[in-house]
């Protein structure tokens, strides 16, 4: 039998109609599903990469604290007749070590190896000299190299990294060495802060590759060596890039992971050695919903895609049951509309005058209206004025030059709220001629907890995590900006540090928690008592500041006292017991020397503080140009 010619042109039609639907939500499908890929790929190297430089920079911070405090005690050293240690030496050394927390020990050591002077007296006359660290600043003695060692067992039992200065003689000649051991305890709970999901973990290792921490801690790995061939440690090294982020098979553990390294060398400390920091996520754990929802997208498109081409197969060849068949294909969209429905994502069509003509459930329910409503509306039915035009501008871009689009839009809803969301769209064809464009297909998503996620990341990036103050980077940095404006514009600053009274007793008495109010309660009075335009901030354990801008010394020393009153008269109450009182002491100074820098007003600010304490705490000291002045 010979079918009439329009009847021929008709079936060609319909087959090449589907073809292009099933074509068109197959490439959707498939690029969504890319994206989303890479999307999760993108967003998960970046947030490993924030935790390592969160790592980085707070390790940074305690190695160029810890750099200076090495100078200080070596410039002393040399300053002694003799080069003997003194009792006032000693103090100091033990006064560095409470106030760093990121140190264990401080030791001086002779051109002999001998322990001249440490903090802990039980260790002097101890002989070092076969030491590795000190073999190594032995055999090149330099003044400006900082010698980071390998991982090594103190004589305390404690699995540590020094970082060394060495003592140079007036002829170039080894005459000892100045060494702070890390205190490991304190990196562990950095890097265990940093880890927002239990597939992680984060490591610490040397720059000749033995590993020093991990977190969790796997013993059986501690000291090992990762500088293998093809290794991940390896490959970063040799890529000569500060931050790295590679996916496969881990060396040392033999399991797939994702992992960001970072390398810690600040040039301005001329380390010999670096630090470099891993921070990795198990990669089942990360891509396990990723492939769910791939597999049922594409569970849902073969589905459909079968039933379709089986359906018109069945139209074509059975022409007499057309009605039957006809109700078969209605039942067929319907399953494909309920497949559509429980995509997590927006699908709809519109027409070459940009009115909707479908949208699956989640649009609709986002519109707030009906598919009988939804049909024939234009976007400023639903959308304000100014994301209708963005809408309107991308829309044309595609049914105007037949061009894919994929991009943000931003839209604010009429509750005050703003939502992001990543538009996909693609042109539909009339029949087979691609000149004629019908209208377009598009696939979106809401990220806006995405983009909430990624600001969230990066301010907390710059708050200490306890006390939600801005933490000792950031503080420094809203510093320098303040006293260059104070120097350009000839205008008074004032700044002032601060801490809490007897703080290891809460600690001792109540527990770290209780020490941990305390530290919030006094963040809490500080923002209450203190002006919008002042910076404040957490600059070590119990150690606050305050930079005052456009604010002379008298004022000043009358905002400490204030805030010494305030505090004094605030209760913590803790879980079980009654309420706690708590005091701090504050030293105060004022910029007054246009050549003078932060570090100098700090420190300035630092001996007025230990004034107050010696004192007897409770109290203000105030100091300008290293002189004492009456609070």
């Amino acid at each position: 039998m010979v079918l009439p010619k329009n009847k021929l042109h008709s079936s060609a039609a319909r087959w090449l109609i589907l073809w292009m639907v099933l074509l068109c939500l197959s490439g959707l499908i498939l690029f969504d599903i890319y994206l989303e890929h890479d999307r999760l790929e993108a967003r998960e190297q970046d947030r490993l990469l924030v935790q390592t430089r969160v790592i980085a920079e707070n390790m940074e911070s305690r190695l160029a604290s810890t750099n200076l405090a090495l100078e200080s005690i070596r410039d002393q050293y040399l300053g002694v007749r003799g080069g003997a240690p003194t009792a006032e030496l000693e103090s100091h050394l033990r006064l560095l070590v409470r106030v760093m927390p990121g140190l264990r020990t401080l030791n001086i050591i002779d051109a002999q190896g001998r322990l001249r002077a440490s903090n802990r007296s039980e260790l002097i006359g101890t002989d070092l000299s076969h030491r590795e660290y000190f073999q190594q600043a032995k055999a090149r003695p330099d003044r400006e190299t900082l010698y980071v060692s390998r991982p090594f067992e103190t004589l305390l039992g404690v699995y540590a990294i020094n970082v060394s200065r060495a003592i140079v003689g007036p002829r170039g000649e080894f005459a000892g060495l100045v060494t702070a051991t890390l205190n490991p305890d304190y990196f562990r709970s950095l890097m265990s802060s940093v880890l927002y999901t239990p597939d992680m973990w984060d490591a610490v290792a040397h720059g000749d590759g033995t590993l020093f921490l991990m977190q969790p801690e796997r013993e059986q790995l501690r000291g090992s060596n990762l500088a293998q061939p093809g290794s991940f440690f390896t490959q970063h090294r040799q890529s000569g890039l500060t931050a790295t982020v590679t996916s496969g098979k881990i060396y040392s553990t033999g399991e797939m992971r994702m992992m960001a390294q970072r390398t810690v060398q600040p040039a301005v400390l001329k380390m010999d050695q670096p630090l470099v920091i891993a921070v990795s996520r198990d990669l089942e754990a990360l891509y396990r919903p990723w492939r769910q929802n791939a597999l049922f997208q594409l569970s849902v498109l073969v589905i459909f895609s079968t039933v379709s081409l089986l359906g018109m197969r069945a139209y074509q060849r059975h022409r007499s049951r057309l009605e039957r068949l006809a109700a078969q294909a209605r039942e067929q969209v319907e399953r494909f509309n309920v497949a559509l429905d429980r995509i997590p994502t927006y699908i709809y069509m519109k027409d070459r005058e940009r009115r909707y003509v479908y949208a699956n459930k989640p649009t609709l329910e986002l519109f707030g209206c009906t598919a009988e409503e939804l049909v024939g509306s234009p976007d400023t039915r639903f959308f304000p004025p100014e994301a209708a035009a963005r809408l309107h501008e991308i829309d044309s871009r595609v049914l105007d030059q037949g061009a894919d689009s994929a991009e943000e839009v931003v839209v604010d809803t009429p509750d005050g709220k703003r939502r992001v969301y990543w538009e996909i769209k693609t042109p539909i064809y009339e029949g087979g001629d691609r000149s004629r464009i019908w209208g377009l297909c598009g696939i979106s998503t809401d990220i806006t907890e995405r983009k909430a996620l990624e600001e969230r990341f990066e301010q907390q990036a710059h708050l200490d995590y306890l006390t939600g103050l801005y933490n000792r980077r950031h503080f420094m940095e809203q510093g320098e900006t303040e006293l260059s404006r104070a120097q350009r514009h000839g205008r008074a600053l004032s700044i002032f540090m601060l801490d809490i009274d007897h703080f290891k007793q809460f600690n001792d008495t109540y527990g770290h928690k209780a020490g941990d109010q305390v530290l919030q309660k006094l963040a809490e009075v500080m923002r209450g008592t203190l002006r919008t335009v002042d910076i404040l901030g957490r600059v070590g354990g119990e150690e606050f500041a305050v930079l005052l801008p456009e604010t002379e010394l008298a004022e000043a020393v009358e905002v400490a006292e204030r805030l010494r009153l305030a505090v004094e008269q605030t209760a913590v109450v803790f879980e079980a017991g009654l309420p706690q009182h708590f005091t701090v002491s504050i030293g105060v100074t004022t910029q007054r020397k246009m050549e003078t820098n932060l570090d100098i007003l700090l420190s300035e600010a630092d001996r007025a503080l230990y004034r107050a304490k010696e004192a007897g705490r409770n109290r203000v000291d105030a100091t300008t140009d290293g002189a004492v002045v009456d609070a």
